[in-house]
């Protein structure tokens, strides 16, 4: 009989009471960027509260009280049921428990599925829907990879950063699309007074979000897609995390400007060793043909090599930009779980509908009949440059 991973569980329900434990394994653990308590503490302050979540922080503890783990979790009720989620929704990309890596092993199927047992139990759920969570992260492996799951909808996309912006660009960008790159910067500077930034000041990083909220409604509007970022508390979750909400910024804002005006914007979420695209949007106006987003891109795979990271990714969802920088594809997997008999029954269900929409987004010609569905929802359709960054689903 192997050994225990954990000995006990501790249930908390606010930052406050898990923050020690919680940055005692971010300070030598694993965990994507996404898992810090200031960015989710920003997104359960504004959005969470909205949608009545309630704060299900499960840290896993041995038996000389060291935390092995930590699930940031949070507990909705649906169709009548306790279900539990990683903190984040859709914001987040990369979702993974908070573990020791000197742990990880110790976490077999049969430790990892006690785990949540006695989640299940502290905080009354009676199915786990845990989306988008990678195998393995940083060499580490998932302690929940063992379990039963099904492939996210989505993959994933990402790519290792070169030493130097030189040794990067020579890898990953031919000569010809440098020079391409040049061209269309040289467009815009006869335009006016460039600026391509990384937001440091309160100024800047309002700024650029004002930008973001127009542009992206002006966008998805135009594609019959459902504005997520104008949902009740979206808005003020993503300035809290800007650090415009008397908040710690747990995030980074990018900013193309022209004479004063934004025309591209990027969000990421950032830790030592990775920088990870969250959201970006660009201008609707003519100056969208000369990829003002993928400039903006380039400077910020470069702001990154500077920064000392070693890795880089653009999220969920397949598009074409992506190619650029993020040549691996990582696959995802949902660990769906029901624990309760009714829980057990809806599994199925949420399951299906998870597979349903994997199915459409694999299957080009379904994909392409549900895109013209969606655009006959919009007001007014328009023409969108082949090159502009616009995440697909954000």
């Amino acid at each position: 009989m192997g050994s225990r991973a954990f000995e006990r569980i501790e249930l908390r329900s606010s930052f406050a009471e898990a923050d020690a434990a919680w940055r005692e394994l971010l300070s030598g653990g694993v965990a994507t960027p996404y898992q810090t308590p200031d960015f989710l503490r920003a997104w359960a302050d504004n959005v969470g509260r909205q949608e009545k979540v309630e704060l299900a922080l499960a840290i896993a503890r041995r038996a000389d009280g060291r935390a092995v783990a930590l699930l940031p979790l949070g507990v909705s009720r649906r169709f009548g049921l306790r279900v539990a989620s990683y903190l984040g929704g859709t914001h987040v990309n990369y979702n993974l428990p908070v573990f020791a890596r000197d742990a990880a092993e110790a976490f077999t199927p049969a430790e990892a599925a006690r785990l949540l047992r006695e989640v299940a139990a502290a905080a009354r759920i009676d199915l786990f829907a845990l989306s988008n969570q990678p195998e393995r992260w940083r060499d580490a492996p998932n302690p929940l990879a063992g379990l039963p799951h099904q492939p996210s909808p989505d993959f994933a996309y990402s790519g290792r950063l070169e030493a130097s912006v030189e040794a990067h660009l020579k890898r990953y960008v031919s000569a010809k699309t440098r020079s391409a790159q040049r061209r269309k910067l040289r467009r815009f500077e006869e335009r006016g007074e460039v600026r391509i930034y990384r937001a440091e000041t309160e100024a800047d990083r309002a700024h650029v979000l004002d930008a973001y909220f127009a542009q992206k409604a002006q966008r998805l509007a135009a594609r019959g897609i459902d504005n997520v970022f104008a949902e009740p508390g979206v808005e003020d979750f993503i300035r809290t995390a800007a650090g415009l909400r008397d908040a710690p910024a747990s995030i980074d804002l990018y900013g193309f400007d022209l004479d004063g005006q934004t025309i591209a914007t990027f969000g990421v979420i950032a830790d030592r060793d990775r920088m990870c695209g969250m959201f970006n949007s660009i201008t609707s106006c003519d100056l969208a043909r000369y990829s003002p987003g993928e400039l903006l891109l380039t400077f910020m795979v470069e702001d990154a090599i500077g920064r000392g990271m070693s890795e880089f990714d653009l999220g969920v969802g397949a598009a074409a930009y992506k190619a650029l920088f993020c040549p691996d594809v990582d696959p995802l997997f949902d660990t769906i779980l029901g624990v309760s008999p009714l829980g057990r029954a809806g599994a199925g269900v949420y399951a299906a509908k998870r597979a349903a929409k994997a199915w459409v987004k694999s299957n080009p010609a379904v994909y392409a009949f549900a895109t013209r569905i969606r655009k006959l929802r919009a007001k007014n359709v328009e023409a969108e440059p082949d090159a502009a960054p616009d995440k697909p689903d954000a």
